[in-house]
C-alpha cells in the first residue's frame, strides 16, 4: 500500500511501463486508484494520508498524461460519526477533483455540496485533511459531537427567509416540485406592484427563466458531472424544472427569441432504443433549448430534411448498437455532400470518442467543418451546445476537435491490419444425446411474475439500470434500502396491473459443427438442414468460437443446441412512453430499468428450465446473446425467428431493419450446454467494428 505521493507515483509508473510500453495498452485504458486511509484513528502513520493522496493524484496526472485517476473517497471518513462524514467527504472530493481526479467512489446522494458547507466546518475539515494543526482531529470530533443527526421530519423549512427567486433555485437543485407555481406568481405579482424595475410581465418571465431557472439546472448538471448526484435525482430536478417552466409560460407573450437554439434529435434508422435520447431531450429542453424529437428508427433523409426545415442549431444522433451506429457517418457524409453547415452531436453505448474523431473526416477526405462531437452523456451534450452557441468559445472547440481527429487518423493509418486466424481452439466437444420427444419448438404463454422476480439480478438493477453504480459502504446501504422499498412497491403494482407479462418461445434441435458454422437439422428428418449459423472466432488467446463446443460433422455424432426468445410484453414499453409523455421522467426511468431487468430475469428463469429439459447440471453451460462480445452481429436473429416462428405469431415480437427485437424489453439467445463453455470476446474493438 503506497502511503506517500512519491511512492504512489513510483508504483503508477511501474504499472504504466508494463501495461503501455510492454503490452501496448493505451494510457487512457488505465485507471489508477490513488488510495487513501481513514483520518479517524489519529495514528501518526496516517495523519498526512489525505494530503499525500491529493498530491499523489496530481503527480500521476502530471507525469502520466492520458491516464485516469479514481478514489474511494469515503475511506477517509470511516469511523467518524455519521453526521461528520458528508462534509469531510465533500471537502476531500473537491480538492481531489482540483488535483485531477476523474472518478470517485462515494454516495453522491449523501455528500454535502461544497458551496453549502459552512465556513467553520470547511476550516475544520481542511485543517484535518491538510494536517494544519496538532489539535485538528480533536476539534473536528468535538464539533460534530454537538451536531445531532436530523431526520427530514424534524428539519425546519430550508427555504425560510428566502426570496421567491432563491426558493425556486433551491427547489430545482434539491428536487422539490411543491409550490413552484406560487413562487412564480409571487415574482410576477411583485413586478405588477412596481417592486421590480423590469416593466412588463413577459420580461419578468424571461428574466426569471434566464437568471433563476437555467442557472439552477446548470448547477444540477455540474453536480452530476462531479459525481455528486445520481441520474434519478437529476431527473427529479428536471421534473421540478418542467413544472416551473410550464407555469412560467402563462406569462410569456411569445417564445420566439427566448430559446437558446433548436436541436433536432433522433435515434438512427433501425435502432429501437431511445432511453438515452430521452434523457438528452429532457436536459436540453430544461436548459433553454427547443428540442425537436423525431423518435426512434428515423431514416437519414428525415433527419436531414427536418434539420434544414427548422434551421437547426445542431443535430443529435443516438444509437445503441454497432450496426445502427453506422448510420452516423452516413448522415455526416450526406450533410457534407449537400453543403449544410449543421454541427452533429453523437452518443450511445456502441460508440466512443475515437469513433467521433474518425467520422469527422468525410468520404471525400475533407473534414466536416461544422464539427462532429461525441458526448458521453446528456450533460456533456448540454455543455457542447452551450459552446457551439457562444461565438467566443466555438472556434476553440472546433479547433480542438480538428486536432484530435488529425491525431486519431494518423494513429489509425499507422496501425498494422489484423490478420484473421485459422487456428482452432483446444475445446473438446462433449455431445449430448436426447430422446426425439425433447426436440422441437415450445411456447410458454404464461410465467408467474412472482417466480420471475426471484431471478432478478438486484445488483445490476440498482447499479446499472437505476444509476447507483458509484455508491458504496454505508451510503450504499442507505440507498439500497430506498431502492428495496421502491422495488417492492413496483413489483406489487406490476403483478396487480399486469404491465409486465413474461412469455417465451424456446426450442431444442439436433446439430453439428463444421468449421466456424453450426448446422441445425430438422428433428424429424436428420437429412434436412434447417439453417446454418456462422460464428466469429477469436483471433488470439484461445481462438474460441461457439461452434467448437459442438460435435463436428466429421465425428459422425449428433449434438443438441437450444434457442430461446423471451419478452415481458409491449405494455412495458407503452407504460414507459406514457410516463415520459406526462413528464414523469423519474418514474419512467425506474420503469424502463425494471422492464429491461425483468426481461433478463425471464431469460434466466427459462434457461434454468431448459437445463432441466436437457438433463444437465444446474450451472452447466452458458447463454449467449447476439450483439454481445462473442457474437457481436445481429443478423442471425432472423434465422432464430425462422427456427422458432411462434416468436412472431404467439409473442408478437418483430425485428427492426437492423435485426433488433421489438418490443425492446425482449432477449434472444443460443444456449451452449458444454461444461467448459465460457464468456469471451472475439477481440475486435468497437471502433474497428464501426469503421468496417
Amino acid at each position: 500500500m503506497a502511503k506517500t505521493r512519491e511512492r504512489k507515483l513510483e508504483i503508477a509508473k511501474r504499472i504504466y511501463d508494463v501495461a503501455v510500453n510492454e503490452f501496448g495498452l493505451k494510457p487512457e485504458d488505465l485507471v489508477y486508484d490513488a488510495l487513501t486511509f481513514t483520518l479517524a484513528t489519529g495514528d501518526q502513520e496516517f495523519v498526512d494520508s489525505a494530503i499525500e493522496t491529493i498530491e499523489g493524484i496530481r503527480l500521476i496526472k502530471q507525469n502520466l498524461p492520458g491516464v485516469m485517476a479514481s478514489l474511494g473517497v469515503s475511506n477517509l471518513s470511516f469511523g467518524f460519526a455519521p453526521q461528520a462524514r458528508p462534509a469531510l467527504n465533500s471537502i476531500m472530493l473537491y480538492h481531489c477533483v482540483q488535483a485531477g481526479l476523474d472518478m470517485a467512489i462515494v454516495n453522491p446522494a449523501h455528500v454535502t455540496a461544497y458551496p453549502d458547507i459552512p465556513a467553520e466546518e470547511k476550516e475544520l475539515c481542511e485543517d484535518l485533511i491538510f494536517n494544519r494543526r496538532e489539535d485538528a482531529l480533536q476539534r473536528f470530533i468535538e464539533h460534530y459531537e454537538n451536531v445531532t443527526p436530523t431526520s427530514e421530519s424534524t428539519l425546519t423549512d430550508p427555504t425560510e427567509g428566502m426570496t421567491p427567486e432563491q426558493r425556486l433555485h433551491w427547489k430545482i437543485v434539491h428536487r422539490h416540485k411543491e409550490g413552484v407555481e406560487a413562487d412564480i406568481d409571487e415574482i410576477i405579482n411583485r413586478s405588477r406592484d412596481g417592486q421590480l424595475p423590469i416593466p412588463t410581465t413577459h420580461e419578468v418571465a424571461v428574466h426569471t427563466l434566464n437568471n433563476v431557472l437555467l442557472p439552477a439546472m446548470k448547477e444540477v448538471g455540474d453536480k452530476f458531472g462531479a459525481g455528486e448526484l445520481i441520474l434519478p435525482f437529476v431527473l427529479q430536478s428536471a421534473e421540478a424544472m418542467k413544472k416551473t417552466v410550464a407555469h412560467l409560460e402563462n406569462y410569456l407573450e411569445k417564445m420566439e427569441g427566448v430559446t437558446k437554439g433548436t436541436v433536432v434529435i433522433a435515434t438512427v434508422y433501425g435502432d429501437v432504443h431511445d432511453i438515452g435520447k430521452n434523457l438528452v431531450k429532457t436536459i436540453l429542453a430544461n436548459n433553454g433549448y427547443t428540442v425537436i424529437d423525431l423518435g426512434k428508427q428515423v431514416p437519414a433523409e428525415t433527419i436531414i430534411t427536418k434539420a434544414v426545415e427548422v434551421n437547426a442549431t445542431a443535430i443529435g444522433l443516438s444509437a445503441l448498437l454497432v450496426s445502427t451506429s453506422k448510420q452516423m457517418p452516413l448522415i455526416v457524409n450526406e450533410l457534407h455532400r449537400r453543403g449544410h453547415k449543421i454541427p452533429v452531436l453523437i452518443g450511445g453505448a456502441a460508440i466512443n470518442r475515437r469513433f467521433g474523431r474518425r467520422i469527422l473526416q468525410t468520404e471525400s477526405g475533407d473534414f466536416y467543418d461544422p464539427g462532429v462531437f461525441y458526448c458521453k452523456d446528456a450533460f456533456e451534450g448540454l455543455e457542447t451546445m452551450d459552446q457551439l452557441i457562444d461565438t467566443n468559445r466555438k472556434p476553440a472547440l472546433l479547433e480542438q476537435v480538428r486536432k484530435e481527429a488529425d491525431m486519431e487518423l494518423g494513429r489509425a493509418s499507422a496501425k498494422p491490419a489484423n490478420v484473421p486466424t485459422l487456428q482452432r481452439s483446444n475445446i473438446v466437444p462433449a455431445p449430448l444425446t436426447l430422446p426425439p420427444s425433447k426436440f422441437g419448438m415450445r411456447v410458454v404463454n404464461y410465467m408467474p411474475l412472482e417466480m420471475v422476480f426471484q431471478h432478478l439480478n438486484i445488483n445490476e438493477l440498482y447499479r446499472l439500470s437505476w444509476g447507483a453504480k458509484n455508491t458504496h459502504g454505508a451510503e450504499w446501504d442507505k440507498l439500497k434500502a430506498e431502492f428495496d422499498a421502491r422495488l417492492d412497491k413496483m413489483k406489487r403494482e406490476a403483478i396487480h396491473e399486469k404491465w409486465l407479462a413474461p412469455k417465451a418461445v424456446y426450442g431444442l434441435f439436433p446439430c453439428q459443427a463444421e468449421g466456424d458454422d453450426l448446422i441445425i437439422y430438422n428433428p424429424e428428418n436428420l437429412d434436412e438442414v434447417l439453417t446454418r449459423l456462422s460464428f466469429p472466432r477469436q483471433p488470439y488467446d484461445e481462438h474460441l468460437c461457439l461452434a467448437d463446443y459442438y460435435a463436428s460433422v466429421e465425428s459422425g455424432q449428433m449434438d443438441v443446441v437450444a434457442f430461446q426468445v423471451v419478452t415481458v410484453g409491449q405494455e412495458a414499453s407503452e407504460r414507459f412512453e406514457k410516463l415520459q409523455s406526462a413528464h414523469d421522467y423519474t418514474e419512467a426511468y425506474f420503469t424502463h430499468g425494471l422492464g429491461v431487468q425483468t426481461a433478463e430475469a425471464t431469460a434466466n428463469y427459462l434457461h434454468e428450465h431448459i437445463r432441466r429439459e436437457m438433463g444437465i447440471a444446474e450451472n452447466q453451460g452458458k447463454r449467449y446473446s447476439w450483439g454481445y462480445p462473442a457474437i457481436p452481429e445481429l443478423e442471425d436473429h432472423e434465422k432464430v425467428f425462422q427456427l422458432l416462428p411462434a416468436v412472431t405469431t404467439e409473442l408478437g415480437i418483430t425485428l427492426s431493419p437492423s435485426y433488433q427485437l421489438i418490443p425492446e424489453q425482449s432477449t434472444a439467445a443460443i444456449i451452449v450446454h458444454h461444461p467448459q463453455a465460457k464468456y469471451y470476446s472475439v477481440g475486435e474493438s468497437r471502433v474497428e467494428q464501426l469503421m468496417r
